[in-house]
């Protein structure tokens, strides 16, 4: 889910921008760490107690940070990871997601359902950047993506090619038909907030 979020949906020295600057660019290698997603992960793994244990208490707030975010992305997903893609990199901007990862199209293409001389996948192969920016809404624990630009390698891409993509990436036992870009979802762990701010998430419980 954390995937389809911000790659679909994924930092460090964006992360200590305070409300209301401007992302600084970034160079998202320099700042991967294992340290930064297993503090991501003992997050996630708090969130999940606290909503198992059926007493969730009062109200916080839990702070994730791009660094955490990216290095999760990159570093602690393993094989949950979809097949063909790397080298995730996602800005949080306020209310706003940017992503970009390395997708081998040759990996792809079978899975995805268009034709014609300008297929896209038809002109294009091997390891390509595909750039995702959209706006994210959410309320009362349910959020949508409104995905406003698409990018592959130097292709504006159709936004019906990026829901293949992701509904084929997120297909499991539980959801044959994958993750619908176009529909509300529930937010991961219960969370009823997420606040997206210049290179940070705030996750409010």
């Amino acid at each position: 889910m954390w995937f389809t979020l911000l790659t679909a949906v994924a930092l460090l020295e964006a992360a200590q921008a305070m409300p209301g600057e401007a992302p600084r660019p970034v160079t998202p290698r320099d700042m991967l760490s294992a340290d930064l997603a297993q503090s991501l992960l003992r997050k996630l793994e708090a969130i999940e107690r606290r909503q198992r244990s059926g007493r969730p208490g009062k109200a916080e707030t839990v702070l994730v940070t791009e660094g955490e975010l990216n290095s999760y992305l990159n570093l602690g997903l393993g094989e949950k990871t979809p097949q063909g893609v790397s080298d995730i990199e996602v800005r949080l901007e306020r209310d706003r997601l940017a992503a970009r990862a390395m997708v081998d199209l040759d990996q792809v293409k079978g899975k995805v359902r268009s034709s014609g001389p300008l297929n896209p996948f038809s002109l294009l192969s091997g390891s390509v950047p595909l750039e995702v920016r959209g706006r994210f809404t959410n309320e009362d624990g349910f959020g949508t993506i409104d995905v406003e630009e698409v990018r592959l390698g130097p292709v504006n891409l159709p936004l019906s090619v990026l829901e293949q993509m992701v509904a084929s990436a997120t297909r499991s036992a539980e959801n044959p038909e994958g993750f619908d870009l176009r529909s509300p979802f529930r937010l991961p762990y219960a969370v009823k907030r997420i606040r997206l701010q210049p290179g940070r998430a705030l996750l409010d419980l």
